[in-house]
């Protein structure tokens, strides 16, 4: 096989995924309760070490040079975000630890669940307390949606409590997974996750801003830098795919010729 191609190629492969994941971080700085992705990168070892086919000949050389780069499960950083005021009384900010828990009915994700940290409220035609982005009911403690008279004014205190007048309707869960490496980014902004860790604990030390949204934990000069980098890495690799195709067909019309 033509070593420099393959090694080429799996860099080429691991930085248009780092691109991917920079881009991706660079748009949603501006999204509300979003956390940004890290793209991790293992190195491959050469085929003979990966294949345990010790018996073979070493070339220690090629052993040397490895089998190129992988892509690495990508890594989500889910450090907070400073609040901002919108004056919103329906939007919420989590200080501290934990997602809100949105409904998954009907999605087809069975009894996965969906994490959050998009606080932005609001009630749908039905009174039922909603994500804005996503139409998804917001759970309360008991795991029920929340529903209000919409003609009354409402009040969100900061244990979360949403109450009319003089009256608690319910509490917005916040939920804190024991294990964040588990949650799987579905779209939307949302997490998934197994009902299990819903349940497994809630969070005690967190509480609410209300009138305010956590800002995107994207920061934009890194997300720049990371695309800018990863756009290099992409050129010189492509450059050396060319060049390893050119130094291979040269090889095959100069000396693959029958005497």
């Amino acid at each position: 096989m033509n070593y420099g191609l393959y090694l080429s190629a799996s860099g080429l492969l691991s930085a248009m995924h780092r691109m991917d994941v920079a881009a991706n971080n660079l748009a949603n700085v501006n999204t509300a309760g979003f956390k940004p992705d890290f793209a991790a990168a293992a190195h491959r070892p050469a085929e003979r070490v990966e294949d345990g086919l010790y018996h073979i000949d070493s070339n220690t050389l090629l052993d040397r040079l490895g089998g190129g780069a992988l892509s690495a499960p990508t890594l989500t950083r889910f450090a907070s975000a400073p609040p901002e005021v919108t004056d919103n009384p329906l939007d919420v900010a989590i200080l501290g630890e934990g997602f809100f828990v949105l409904d998954s009915a009907g999605d087809g994700s069975g009894d996965d669940v969906k994490f959050s940290r998009d606080g932005r409220l609001t009630l749908d035609a039905d009174g039922v307390l909603v994500q804005a982005a996503t139409g998804r009911a917001v759970l309360d403690d008991g795991d029920s949606p929340i529903r209000l008279d919409p003609a009354l004014p409402v009040e969100i205190t900061a244990a979360g409590a949403v109450r009319q007048g003089d009256r608690t309707v319910a509490t917005i869960q916040i939920a804190a997974p024991p294990d964040l490496t588990a949650l799987r980014k579905v779209g939307e902004n949302l997490y998934r996750a197994p009902r299990a860790m819903a349940d497994a604990r809630r969070a005690t030390g967190s509480f609410v801003q209300p009138g305010a949204v956590e800002g995107s934990a994207a920061d934009p000069i890194r997300a720049l830098m990371g695309a800018t980098d990863a756009g290099r890495a992409v050129t010189m690799n492509t450059r050396l795919v060319d060049l390893a195709d050119a130094l291979m067909d040269r090889a095959i019309n100069t000396f693959g010729f029958i005497a």
